[in-house]
């Protein structure tokens, strides 16, 4: 059947279910969800559970063990891996790819409720599904200059939380930092001993007086009452007057042996922003919800909040992801119009004619609004690799309609009436180009073997790309031969080609046959240097996993040292606060001690810093983070560091690759691991290009413990556990009953006075109420004993393990992970322990495994679609011969521009074994039509030569200019399809020259009989 014949009398129609589907397209575009990755399901759930204060090995044995043996067993589980804090621990559960992870967090929840008998009664544990949208796509800062900090978080909690989580689009708002308000109970102990009362008096006496308790309904005069009985406390002075105890006829009440008056909780983080105390409020996005509109509404929400909020307080903005978001669009949108006007010079060159060149450029907005349209039908969402993969298909997607109008235009130029030369040129087209484009398509297909964040990610991208193609191919088809019968006109008789490029043919047309001549030498020849080259400049290329992005954040984690009080650690971090003050660059940053972004569990001398920059012109990230690195090492010696970018910081945590580089350390005797981590991470810090080495020993504060004596405390009655309980009672204190203040309620803790709890001699003292009612203090029934802090404890698969991390700086991955294992293969380690190479290097060479595979079925795939439109073999094996040809121009272009080979750069490669069939199919189908009609081999594909010359070099020359900007990195995000970029570019440049010298000479060479219509 004849496309353009059934095309061409429908032009209305075909014209108006065109606009229709752009128009409904640029409205979805409005509608789309927006965030900064794919909406991706990664196969990870995380189990955090917290056990009060107990010691890392006691945590091990107690809940981390029983925990992972019962996850482990669920199905599809590939990976465990615990990290082991003072009284909590993170258990991570890696999945294989593809599985339903709500079926999957719903059985891990199930084997986890099986495993709580065996756990400490208080074990509260909190079962999370890990992807992108758990971490803040917005972070607010609360500040104020008359209202205290636990004023401040009352106001985040009851005032700012609700109304910002009523926002549509957002999952959840996160408070973090001020002090949690409370009232204080504390005992007087010399009262306490004369009037024979224990703290257990005191909390018991709280939880029975404070009831409300129905008992009853009445019914009197037709209404029906509820009947109460109340001892409600409602006030402090309700508290004061409450009775405790009864001694010898008098009621003791609690202000005979207590103080009572506002507090707030134990401080166990500081909370910053902008170098002042704050409170912040982090807003999370529901999975399906568009970034950009979310926070949107958050500002809208925001500013009706202002006008309420007390004089002297401030709300204010420290992180908007929306920002880059933003940003990326706008790159996109410039993008595909830098590389629609670069396009559209091109066919005005070639062409020499207006109305031919808009014909055909119109094909590129139709094409971007119809994919979005398709993109929103399919449930896609806008990205960073969506985008990305708009603004590569800009230059690709108008090849079908250049391929299409300069064949229709050259026919009209012969003199051909425009409805024949319409309907002629387009059947002469339509199989090559369908055939074509089918192969720059298929080769995505074995992309669903690619598992890991490298597939999730780039699949997106692929996805994207294909439904870009197909719409340009159908639209080509359709659309492109309706508007040359409308509208191109060409005055019979008319140059075909302009001057300029008629010398180019004539050029082209002697080289070729100069070629042929020496076929026999120059074939074997130029093949032997394109490969040496290739192989020369393959060599010398760095390599890495995803391409780093100036997203214009980044995340600044540190350490003090280990037993660091916490007013210690914020004073030194307040130096570093200070630096980043005095950093032009820096907008804004926040400071969590003793919590972190995300769900990591942390101790108080550890945290984090949330860096935001500013936008336009500025020195690159690295050049920040470089300077911001060397100005800590030098001014606050006695912290810790390690810089990641905030998108680096999420996908590490999401795939279980927190560093570039990761030396696991297996072995059960922990102290042996430290020691062996310490020694090897003190020679990795040697090596060049490797920052921010961690040796992965994180130790707690020092310990103080009361050994029970069990014969001295058995003989007065006592176990360790009761004297542990009357102990904490004493110093954490025990929430015993809450009051109800308006619509909230405060707790009440009742403890000892902080004068009691401040020494080791307080501790002692500690007085201790034998089941006989005498008291004595602590040291009667033990012994105190300082002990060094104990390490965090990691495992993975129920094995011990030490993790020592790098990152890089001015050196790709591959060449210091060799350098790495140059230092381990000298290594002699101790018995019992092995090391495994991790990180984001395994995650690198588990993609490139999966990308080499698509590779090869993607040949595999793209010579089944050429055998369908040769029928022979002759056809797609010399096509074929020129892929590993065009590997000279992606190694070269990488080499040249200092671009190591990451999964990006690789995913041009495969992307260019789609693309390069193209112009080898569209020139031996013209030489095996030529043959066909009678003409000599050698004529024929010189001939062919010169006929698909034109339309060769003007998709070529559009493809390329169309990723110009992506190649050059210009815009935010760019970064991340820049190596994919430049290694198509590459490839495409050297591919078209070696299809239009070498692949004749193959075409020839071969030789064979022609098969004839």
């Amino acid at each position: 059947m004849n496309i353009a014949r059934f095309a061409v009398p429908r032009l209305n129609a075909i014209l108006f279910v065109t606009v229709a589907l752009c128009l409904i397209g640029a409205w979805t575009m409005f509608s789309f969800p927006v965030g900064i990755l794919p909406d991706v399901t990664f196969p990870r759930i995380v189990v955090i559970a917290e056990a009060g204060e107990r010691p890392p090995r006691l945590m091990e044995v107690g809940v981390s063990r029983p925990l992972e043996e019962a996850v482990a067993t669920v199905e599809g589980v590939r990976r465990v891996r615990t990290k082991i804090l003072r009284g909590a621990a993170e258990i991570s559960i890696d999945f294989d790819w593809g599985l339903d992870m709500l079926v999957a967090q719903q059985l891990v929840t199930a084997k986890v409720n099986e495993a709580r008998s065996a756990l400490p009664p208080e074990t509260t544990i909190v079962v999370e599904r890990m992807n992108p949208t758990v971490f803040p796509v917005l972070g607010l800062s609360l500040q104020s200059k008359t209202l205290s900090q636990s004023e401040l978080w009352s106001l985040a909690t009851y005032s700012l939380k609700p109304r910002l989580g009523r926002v549509t689009g957002v999952a959840r708002a996160v408070v973090q930092g001020g002090r949690v308000p409370e009232i204080a109970v504390e005992v007087i102990p010399e009262r306490l001993a004369a009037y024979h009362i224990g703290l257990s008096d005191i909390e018991q006496g709280l939880v029975q007086g404070n009831v409300v308790r129905s008992v009853g309904r009445i019914d009197r005069q037709f209404q029906q009452y509820q009947a109460l009985v109340s001892g409600e406390t409602v006030s402090e002075a309700d508290l004061k007057r409450l009775v405790v105890a009864q001694r010898t006829g008098v009621a003791v009440t609690l202000d005979m042996v207590a103080t009572i008056g506002r507090g707030v909780e134990d401080r166990t983080t500081v909370v910053t922003a902008n170098g002042a105390e704050s409170v912040l409020v982090n807003i999370v996005r529901q999975p399906t919800a568009n970034t950009v509109s979310v926070v949107a509404g958050v500002e809208r929400e925001l500013a009706d909040l202002k006008k309420t909020l007390p004089p002297g307080t401030e709300v204010s903005v420290f992180y908007d992801q929306s920002v880059l978001i933003a940003e990326a669009i706008a790159s996109v949108r410039d993008a595909v119009l830098i590389g629609a006007a670069l396009a559209v010079v091109i066919l005005l060159l070639f062409l020499g004619d207006l109305r031919a060149t808009l014909v055909t450029a119109a094909i590129i907005p139709a094409t971007v609004l119809i994919t979005f349209l398709l993109m929103r039908v399919a449930g896609m969402t806008l990205n960073l690799m969506t985008l990305g993969a708009l603004a590569i298909g800009v230059g690709l997607v108008i090849d079908d309609a250049i391929v299409v109008v300069e064949n229709i235009f050259r026919h009209l130029a012969q003199g051909v009436e425009r409805g024949a030369a319409v309907e002629l040129a387009s059947q002469e087209i339509a199989a090559p180009m369908i055939s074509s484009t089918l192969t720059a398509v298929v080769v995505f297909l074995p992309l669903v073997l690619v598992t890991g964040v490298a597939g999730a990610f780039f699949t997106a991208l692929a996805v994207t790309l294909v439904i870009a193609l197909m719409v340009s191919l159908l639209l080509a088809l359709f659309v492109s031969p309706s508007l040359c019968a409308a509208f191109l006109k060409v005055r019979p008789g008319a140059a075909e080609h302009g001057r300029l490029f008629e010398r180019v043919l004539r050029g082209y047309d002697k080289l070729l046959r100069g070629a042929m001549r020496y076929r026999r030498v120059l074939l074997p020849l130029g093949i032997a240097a394109v490969l040496g080259s290739t192989a020369f400049f393959g060599s010398r290329l760095g390599t890495g996993f995803m391409p780093t992005m100036d997203e214009g954040a980044f995340v600044l984690d540190y350490k003090t040292l280990p037993g660091t009080s916490l007013a210690e650690s914020d004073r030194l971090l307040m130096q570093i606060e200070t630096i980043l003050k005095d950093t032009p660059e820096v907008r804004s940053f926040s400071r969590r001690t003793g919590a972190e972004l995300g769900l990591a569990i942390t101790e108080s001398n550890t945290g984090d810093f949330s860096v935001m920059l500013k936008s336009g012109k500025r020195r690159a990230i690295d050049a920040v983070i470089e300077e911001v690195r060397g100005k800590i090492t030098e001014r606050v010696p006695g912290v810790e560091i390690e810089f990641v970018a905030v998108l680096q910081d999420l996908i590490g945590d999401l795939a279980g690759a927190p560093a570039p580089v990761e030396i696991k350390l297996f072995g059960e005797n922990q102290a042996q691991l430290e020691d062996t981590a310490h020694k090897l991470a003190a020679k990795i810090e040697k090596v060049r290009g490797a920052v921010d080495v961690q040796s992965g020993v994180v130790e707690s504060g020092p310990e103080l413990t009361a050994r029970i004596d069990p014969t001295r405390a058995g003989r007065l009655g006592l176990t360790t556990d009761a004297v542990a309980a009357q102990v904490n009672g004493a110093f954490f204190g025990t929430v015993a009953t809450q009051v109800l203040e308006g619509d909230r309620q405060v707790s009440v803790r009742v403890r000892y006075p902080q004068a009691f709890r401040d020494s080791e001699a307080r501790l002692s003292g500690v007085s201790l109420r034998t089941p006989g009612g005498a008291y004595l203090p602590l040291s009667a029934v033990s012994t105190l004993e300082n002990i060094p802090g104990t390490s965090e404890i990691n495992r993975e698969d129920q094995r011990r393990l030490l993790s020592i991390t790098a990152h890089l700086e001015g050196r790709d991955l591959g060449s210091v992970v060799r350098d790495v294992q140059k230092i381990m293969r000298a290594e002699t380690l101790p018995p019992g322990v092995t090391y495994v190479i991790s990180g984001q290097y395994q995650s690198q060479n588990e993609s490139f495994t999966n990308l080499s595979l698509v590779l090869a079925l993607a040949i595999l795939l793209v010579f089944g679609v050429m055998m369908f439109q040769f029928g022979t073999f002759k056809a797609p094996l010399v096509i074929l011969a020129i892929m590993p040809l065009s590997l000279f121009g992606v190694t070269l272009s990488l080499w040249a521009t200092g671009t190591p080979l990451n999964v990006s750069s690789f995913m041009g490669a495969v992307m260019l074994v789609g693309i390069v069939v193209k112009n080898g199919i569209l020139l031996l189908d013209q030489a095996q039509k030529a043959e066909q009609s009678g003409m000599d081999r050698e004529e024929a594909v010189v001939h062919a030569g010169e006929v698909r010359l034109r339309p060769i070099l003007m998709t070529t020359l559009t493809a390329i200019l169309g990723l110009v900007p992506l190649a050059l990195g210009i815009g935010a995000g760019a970064e991340m399809q820049k190596p994919l970029a430049i290694a198509v570019i590459g490839g495409l440049t050297f591919s078209t020259l070696f299809t239009l010298v070498f692949a004749p000479l193959f075409y020839v060479g071969f030789g064979g009989k022609v098969k004839h219509p």
